[in-house]
C-alpha cells in the first residue's frame, strides 16, 4: 500500500514538474471567453424581519386543594403577529442565531363546570418570546431547533355561577419558557418561509374566590400552550437568492414523527361540560404523488397512517367520576394544493381522517365506554423543502375533526348518557423519498 502512495506521489511531483516545461514549449493559446456561470449562494447570515400567522391551543389544567379532583381547559384561538432576528452560517451547513417575536394570541375558553355551577377559563391576549436559533442548512432549506425564554399575557377565571354569582379572575404578563423546531425555506430574492412549532410553559397562577359553595376556594392553574404558525421572512443585505428549478412530479414515500392534542369536549348537555386536553406522540408512514401542471403550481394526492398515544383521564373536579379519552391510531386521505418556489412547496391540505378512539366514563366503579374507528375530515398545511436529489423533508399541521360519541352510564344520575365532541390538532416532520419520474425538470426562474 505504501508503494502504491509513493508511486502516485512521485507521478504527481514529476506531472508538476514537467507543467512549466511543457508550456515552455508549446505555442501561446488564443483565449477562450467563456459567459460567467451564476452558482446559487445559499447564505442565511443576517438580520431579517417578518410575519407570522397560525393557531395556538391552551392545555390548562387546576385543581383546588379543599376539593378532590381536577380540570382541563382546551381552548383554541388565532395566533399572529410579528418576528425578526439575526442568523449567523458559521459552516456550510450550520446555522446559529436568536429570534425575538411578539404578536396575538386568542385563546378564550370558560364554561360552567358538568353537574355543578362553579366555571373555569383561560384568556390569552398577546404572547412573546426571545429565543436562540440552531439549524442545519442543506442549501436553500434550513432545518431548526429553537428555545428561550416567553411571555403571555393571561387570564383565569373562578367563578360560581349558582344562586348569588361571585366573580373571580387574575391577570398577568406570565413568564416562562419555550421549545420548539421547524423549516425555513428560501423562496428567491431575499423572501423566506417558515412552518414551526413552539411549546410554551407559561407557569402556573392562583386565583381566589370567598364565595364557592359558600366557602373560600383557591383554584390553582397551570398554563401551558402550544403554537403552530407560519411565517414569512425578509432578510435585509447579502446576495440575492436565485433558486434552480425543481420538479415536483412524481410518486413518493416517507415517514414522519410529532406531536398530538386532544380538544375533546364531553358534556351530558350544552349548557355544561369539561374539557380533556391531552397529549401524546404521533408517528407514521405516508405516500403520494405530485403533479406539477405549471412552473409555480402543484397538485397531488397522500395518504398516511400511524399511532396517535393520546392517552389523558381524570377524576373530575368536584365529581365521584373519571372522564377519559384514548387514541390507538389514525390515518388521512388528502388532496394537496402548493406553490412551488423551486426546491420549496408551500401547500394547503384537506380531505377525509379517521381516528382509533375510546371515550369512557367511570362513576361509582361502573365503568361505561365506547371504542370506534371514528371518520371525520381533516385540513392544514405546510412547507416542503428538497434537502438533496429525490429528498425532501417538510413540517405539517392538521386539525382533524372526528366527529362525536355518546358514551351511557347507568349509575350517573340514574342513568346519564355522555356526548365527547372528538377534536384533535397534529404537528408533525416527515422525510420523503421522491422516485424518479424520468422527466425533464419544469423550467422557471425565481
Amino acid at each position: 500500500m505504501k508503494r502504491v502512495l509513493l508511486a502516485g506521489v512521485g507521478l504527481f511531483a514529476l506531472a508538476t514538474a514537467a507543467q512549466p516545461v511543457a508550456a515552455a514549449d508549446a505555442p501561446t493559446p488564443r483565449p477562450v471567453h467563456k459567459a460567467p456561470v451564476a452558482a446559487p449562494i445559499f447564505d442565511w447570515t443576517g438580520w431579517y424581519g417578518g410575519v407570522n400567522a397560525g393557531v395556538g391551543v391552551s392545555q390548562t389544567r387546576g385543581v383546588t386543594p379543599e376539593d378532590f379532583g381536577s380540570f382541563d381547559r382546551g381552548g383554541a384561538g388565532f395566533a399572529g403577529g410579528v418576528q425578526g432576528g439575526y442568523n449567523w452560517q458559521f459552516s456550510p451547513h450550520w446555522v446559529a442565531g436568536i429570534e425575538g417575536d411578539i404578536g396575538y394570541l386568542g385563546i378564550n375558553r370558560s364554561f360552567s363546570n358538568w353537574d355543578n355551577d362553579t366555571a373555569f377559563g383561560v384568556k390569552t391576549d398577546w404572547y412573546g418570546t426571545i429565543r436562540g436559533r440552531l439549524g442545519y442548512s442543506t442549501g436553500p432549506a434550513l432545518l431548526y431547533v429553537t428555545g428561550g425564554a416567553a411571555f403571555v399575557n393571561v387570564k383565569n377565571n373562578f367563578d360560581d355561577r349558582g344562586g348569588t354569582p361571585t366573580s373571580a379572575s387574575r391577570s398577568e404578563i406570565a413568564a416562562g419558557w419555550t421549545v420548539g423546531g421547524g423549516i425555513e425555506t428560501m423562496l428567491g430574492g431575499n423572501w423566506s418561509a417558515k412552518a414551526e412549532y413552539l411549546y410554551i410553559d407559561a407557569g402556573s397562577q392562583d386565583v381566589f374566590n370567598p364565595e364557592i359553595f359558600g366557602t373560600a376556594r383557591t383554584a390553582q392553574y397551570e398554563n401551558r400552550f402550544h403554537v403552530f404558525r407560519y411565517g414569512l421572512n425578509h432578510r435585509f443585505g447579502g446576495p440575492v437568492t436565485r433558486l434552480p428549478a425543481y420538479n415536483w412530479t412524481g410518486f413518493y414515500v416517507g415517514v414522519f414523527a410529532g406531536g398530538g392534542l386532544s380538544q375533546v369536549h364531553a358534556y351530558p348537555n350544552p349548557s355544561e361540560g369539561l374539557d380533556i386536553a391531552g397529549a401524546g406522540f404521533t408517528g407514521g408512514v405516508q405516500g403520494g404523488y405530485n403533479w406539477q401542471f405549471h412552473p409555480h403550481w402543484v397538485a397531488g394526492i397522500e395518504g398516511d397512517i400511524g399511532y396517535l398515544a393520546i392517552d389523558r383521564s381524570f377524576l373530575n373536579w368536584d365529581q365521584s367520576a373519571v372522564l377519559g379519552v384514548k387514541t390507538d391510531w389514525y390515518g388521512t386521505i388528502r388532496g394537496r394544493l402548493g406553490y412551488s418556489a423551486g426546491p420549496a412547496l408551500l401547500y394547503v391540505t384537506g380531505g377525509a381522517a379517521w381516528v382509533k378512539v375510546q371515550n369512557g366514563v367511570n362513576f361509582g366503579g361502573v365503568a361505561a365506554s365506547e371504542s370506534e374507528t371514528a371518520a371525520g375530515w381533516t385540513v392544514g398545511g405546510g412547507i416542503e423543502a428538497v434537502l438533496a436529489p429525490n429528498w425532501t423533508a417538510k413540517t405539517e399541521y392538521l386539525y382533524i375533526d372526528a366527529g362525536h360519541q355518546d358514551v351511557f352510564n347507568s349509575a350517573l344520575g340514574g342513568g346519564t348518557t355522555m356526548r365527547f365532541d372528538n377534536r384533535f390538532h397534529v404537528f408533525r416532520f416527515g422525510l420523503n423519498y421522491q422516485f424518479a419520474t424520468g422527466k425533464a425538470p419544469v423550467v422557471a426562474r425565481y
